[in-house]
């Protein structure tokens, strides 16, 4: 079956108060050559040889200094000669929604020449790079089992919605409260027609969970990972 990946790395850092881009960020330096925050997201997805298929979204003229990057971690080229898994890039946009639906477009255009179109397709945001491949796998089974799939972890703190004046306008009952994590799954074809009528709507969204619910249907959690987590501020690599 033919799954593809998206994975977001367009935005500007601009919250993590660095010069560069928190996804070149080095995560270690060891036998595989120098990991960064990018190439460790990258080598979770192509370690389990499920996809045939990565797009990577960029900031414009990113393409160079990602090759860079990613060449440093000497993990990724002999995986992708392995598994024969195609490696593109793509400019993104000015919001994370624009990025991914350019992401399903460039892949939607590479695929189509293709013997079929893509059966499902994960988004995931580089800044994660601590997914792991169990992760991966149970997203990836349970988008296939209800058509949308995302990771999602119990609140742990009370949680309490409150207004811009910082007054507390409700109590939230925590025992329904999720925080949801990346890949989020979904089938290709379904995701990208969705985003397409969410830009000529002028919709925004702050996911593709919430793309997905508002133009197609029912979005299913699977057991996220408190390990997973995203890279935000500086504070959260160390």
């Amino acid at each position: 079956m033919n799954h593809t990946l998206v994975i977001t790395a367009a935005g500007h850092s601009s919250r993590m108060a660095i010069s560069g881009k928190k996804e070149y960020l080095a995560l270690c330096e060891n036998d595989n050559g120098l990991v960064s925050v990018l190439s460790s997201s990258l080598h979770a997805f192509l370690e389990t040889k499920l996809f045939s298929f990565i797009i990577i979204t960029l900031p414009t003229d990113g393409e160079k200094t990602a090759i860079e990057v990613l060449s440093k971690d000497t993990r990724i080229k002999p995986l992708l000669d392995k598994t024969g898994c195609q490696l593109f890039f793509t400019e993104g946009g000015g919001t994370r929604q624009d990025s991914v639906r350019l992401g399903l477009e460039a892949l939607n255009k590479r695929t189509c020449a293709g013997p079929s179109l893509p059966a499902t397709v994960l988004i995931h945001d580089a800044a994660r790079p601590w997914v792991t491949g169990q992760l991966i796998h149970d997203v990836l089974s349970t988008t296939l089992e209800h058509g949308a799939a995302i990771p999602a972890i119990p609140a742990v703190d009370t949680q309490k919605e409150v207004d811009k004046d910082g007054r507390i306008l409700r109590h939230l009952n925590r025992s329904k409260i999720f925080s949801v994590q990346t890949p989020q799954g979904f089938l290709f074809s379904e995701l990208l027609e969705a985003h397409r009528k969410a830009l000529k709507e002028g919709m925004q969204c702050t996911d593709d969970a919430e793309i997905w619910g508002q133009y197609v249907g029912d979005v299913f959690t699977c057991r996220g990972n408190r390990s997973n987590r995203k890279i935000t501020f500086q504070e959260d690599i160390i």
